[in-house]
């Protein structure tokens, strides 16, 4: 309490507390520094801790960040600004974050007059930044002093142009650059004169312009000094000098240097001339050696890199060891800001264009010999863009970029190993460099970089295209690729961007029947099986489906049959139902019970239906044929068939799918199979129109389908010797009719060269005495013995369709009158008819002993995948 006269007295006064409230944090208008403002209040506590007297007053503490440069880490800055201060409370750590970073980014007041304290030299990165040995900080209030530099002699040429380079390193900074045309107009001039007198002179100029570039509205800016046309000439120019200075190398070290191997021998050479040392060598002497081993010894190189391994002899040849490895080290830096500069401007394709015609596809392909990481890095972005054009791409192909490739991959930098896979990706394309690729190695290489999941979408991307070649298909299984695809395939998610590459490339590789092994044998093959049955997944199956062609895969498929039937009758996913079906169809169902698991799953229903139905696309119905050839090989599953109406079903898909080559080919085959059995083979000749379609297409133009006819009627014609005649009278008329037809165009070609006006060429007939047009059936009407009008029987139609069957319901006898009529038709003809037809008599073969077409397992079908 106070007393009424405002005075407290000193016996009231018994505890003093107090309090301070954090204010404002706000960045020091000169120096690199933090203002945090805060409230502290005092107050005078009585006996009872009650207040008596309060006062309060506002208080400012400076933050200096003495290590604040521009390559500091704002947000680890901020939070140890936070710690060390417990006037700032932690929930403004993003405050100070951003105005640490505001400071870091803040240009120099241009109204001071340079009084402020520089920052020491060591503060700024000497990697970037070539201006002077002084480590001056550029300041934008000193920008005249910068421009006279540029008139004097080379080092301060060297010295201004470096202070202009660190202001164009703001961004801020460049609009006012652009805008000054004198300056500009200096620099490309000062360039264009000494870029052959200092490196480091070309570096800062060339730098100031790179920082321009980054911008697409300076672009026409560059165009208008032509900076981009004499960064050409200068990279001409350093890759001579590059060659001059190792010439020069060379020679300095002397000859002494080339290893003995590669010295070349008189000829006149004697035993006595040949050292001691030499002859104890591992290397035969000239004189011991003959001729031809000479030869041979001569054309062997020695090691590249003798002559730069080998340890200097003197100081002086150290000494120019060093100034070597700093000349190149500092043309590196030159070359590297000169591509990545026409890198950006390459934006426009004019442009590009412009840059292609001066041979820059050469000179990168030269820098890939360099060291010097950033450059290759450069080259190589350089090098992935250029080759997206036809034309680059073949003449990187001349150069033999794709040897110069592999030690990219071996200097652990990721950027770099990035890159070059760009650019390796983009040169797949071509098949001549896969096969370079393969040669040099590559695929080992690619195959372990798989380990490092930054790289794996890119190297599947390569992988799929090398795998395209039959040839590189079994080199995978001389890598330990193929195990880590099928694990891959297991934990890859779907919806990831390299799933399909992956999926992609192992089915490629799961058609050779080496790698498909190698596959199966990886022990991820149940794994995979269940995952594609639980997600459905089309393309896992398609991936199972591959691995099945093979006869030696077959063992590990045998115990998935059961899972797979039952997911068809269920199955409503198209593409899923597509790819199981096939898998079936390449497994040796005969091997197994597939009577009873067709009888436990319903299949043969799912069958008839799936035959029946006019909705399905003809995809699928050839691989239900496939699969019910494959089951037929049992000799109870055909009884089923037969027993079911399948055959009858096949019978009537035949008749709608007859343009189809692949469905008819498997339905035959269909025939076949059950041909070979007793039982069926009574049912398919006696109660099915089965034999008149394979007589009918016995002479179809499709090799496959003749082979596999033919293979079933000899099996039928054994059952019933009637058919024998049957099918000599049909071989004998599609020869009859391919022979006439011949020699009346042949005919026909005569006449027309004899005549003098093609108008007269065409003869006129009577039609009361042609020959009449067939009927619906299969029988010839003639109307004289005299004349005859060749008309082809060839049951194929012109545009190579499978011909409408010329059968009925009923059927047709070939009579042996109306083959006899046929014969003595032929013998009316003249001479020469005559004479060649006799060629086409098909008679009995006493010594025909009736061998089988032998088809062991569906694997032999023929389909289209």
């Amino acid at each position: 309490m106070m007393t009424p006269t405002g005075v407290i007295q000193p016996q009231d006064a018994k505890y003093i507390k107090r309090r301070v409230k954090s204010g404002a944090i706000d960045v020091h208008p000169t120096e690199t520094a933090l203002i945090v403002n805060y409230e502290v209040e005092a107050i005078i506590l009585g006996e009872a801790e009650n207040p008596v007297l309060s006062d309060k007053k506002n208080c400012q503490k400076i933050i200096r960040l003495k290590s604040l440069n521009k390559n500091s880490d704002c947000a680890a800055l901020a939070k140890e600004v936070v710690n060390k201060c417990s006037l700032i409370h932690p929930s403004k750590i993003a405050d100070v974050e951003h105005l640490i970073y505001f400071l870091q980014s803040r240009k120099e007041n241009v109204f001071t007059d340079g009084m402020l304290n520089i920052a020491p030299s060591s503060c700024f990165d000497s990697s970037q930044s070539s201006s002077s040995s002084s480590g001056e900080k550029a300041t934008f209030a000193n920008f005249e002093q910068y421009v006279e530099l540029l008139y004097e002699d080379l080092n301060d040429k060297v010295k201004g142009a470096g202070l202009i380079m660190q202001l164009s390193r703001e961004n801020d900074n460049l609009e006012e650059l652009a805008r000054n045309e004198a300056v500009l107009s200096a620099l490309a001039r000062l360039l264009r004169e000494d870029y052959k007198r200092s490196i480091d002179l070309s570096i800062n100029i060339v730098s100031i312009f790179h920082s321009f570039s980054s911008f697409t509205q300076f672009h026409p800016l560059i165009l208008q000094y032509k900076i981009g046309s004499l960064c050409i000439v200068i990279i001409e120019f350093e890759l001579q000098r590059y060659q001059q200075w190792k010439g020069e190398m060379l020679i300095n070290r002397g000859r002494e240097a080339i290893p003995t191997s590669r010295l070349p021998v008189p000829k006149s050479a004697r035993p006595s001339t040949v050292s001691a040392d030499r002859r104890r060598s591992s290397t035969p002497s000239p004189a011991i050696a003959s001729s031809g081993d000479r030869k041979r010894l001569s054309l062997i190189p020695g090691p590249k890199t003798a002559v730069s391994q080998r340890s200097p002899s003197t100081p002086d040849e150290e000494s120019a060891q060093k100034k070597f490895a700093l000349m190149v080290a500092k043309q590196d830096r030159l070359l590297k800001v000169n591509f990545l500069l026409l890198l950006k401007i390459a934006e426009n394709l004019k442009v590009e264009d412009k840059i292609r015609k001066r041979n820059i596809v050469s000179m990168l392909v030269q820098c890939l010999d360099r060291n010097n990481i950033p450059l290759l890095i450069v080259v190589t972005k350089f090098l992935t863009k250029l080759s997206i054009r036809i034309e680059n791409k073949d003449e990187m192909a001349n150069l033999n970029v794709v040897e110069n490739l592999p030690k990219l991959l071996q200097m652990n930098n990721f950027e770099l190993e990035q890159s070059t896979l760009h650019l390796l990706f983009n040169l797949s394309f071509d098949s001549k460099l896969r096969d370079k690729m393969i040669r040099v190695g590559f695929l080992q290489k690619l195959t372990s970089l798989l380990n490092d999941e930054r790289h794996i979408r890119s190297i599947l991307k390569i992988l799929y295209h090398l795998s395209m070649d039959d040839r590189v298909k079994a080199m995978f299984t001389f890598t330990d690729c193929l195990p880590k695809l099928m694990k891959m395939l297991i934990s890859t998610d779907p919806k990831s961007f390299e799933y399909m590459t992956l999926v992609a490339l192992t089915v490629n590789v799961g058609l050779n029947p080496r790698c498909a092994e190698t596959m199966c044998e990886s022990g991820v093959l149940h794994q995979l099986e269940q995952r594609a049955l639980a997600y459905q997944d089309s393309f896992l199956m398609k991936v199972i489906r591959n691995l099945s062609k093979h006869r030696t895969t077959h063992k590990y498929f045998l115990g998935f049959v059961d899972d797979l039937i039952q997911v068809l009758p269920s199955c409503s996913h198209e593409e899923f139902l597509l790819e199981t079906t096939g898998t079936l169809a390449n497994l040796p169902l005969h091997e197994i019970d597939i009577c009873d698991l067709s009888k436990k799953h319903g299949l043969l229903q799912w069958i008839e239906n799936s035959m029946n139905s006019h909705k399905k696309e003809d995809d699928f119905l050839l691989e239900v044929a496939m699969l019910v050839g494959s089951m037929a090989a049992d000799e109870k599953c055909s009884q089923l068939f037969c027993d079911n109406g399948i055959v009858l079903a096949l019978i009537e898909l035949l008749k709608r799918k007859q343009e189809d080559d692949e469905i008819v080919l498997q339905i035959i085959y269909v025939f076949y199979q059950v041909s070979r059995h007793t039982e069926t083979r009574s049912y398919l000749i006696h109660k099915t129109q089965a034999v008149d379609y394979l007589i009918d297409l016995m002479n179809d133009k499709n090799v496959e389908i003749r082979k596999v006819c033919d293979a079933c009627i000899d099996m039928i014609k054994e059952e019933e010797p009637e058919y024998e005649e049957r099918v000599k009278a049909e071989k004998f008329t599609a020869h009859n009719s391919h022979w006439l037809a011949m020699v009346e165009n042949k005919a026909l070609e005569t006449s027309l060269a004899s005549l003098p006006d093609c108008g007269e060429a065409i003869p006129r007939y009577d039609l009361n005495q042609s020959l009449s047009v067939f009927n619906s059936g299969s029988h010839v009407s003639l109307s004289t013995m005299d004349d005859i009008e060749i008309v082809s029987n060839h049951p194929l139609s012109e545009d190579g369709s499978q011909p409408v069957s010329r059968y009925d319901s009923e059927g047709e006898d070939f009579s042996e009158t109306t083959l006899m009529m046929s014969k003595r038709r032929i013998m009316n003809n003249d001479d020469v008819v005559r004479n060649a037809l006799q060629n086409l008599i098909i008679s009995d073969d006493t010594n025909d002993s009736h061998h089988y077409f032998h088809i062991e397992t569906p694997n032999n079908q023929v389909s289209i995948s």
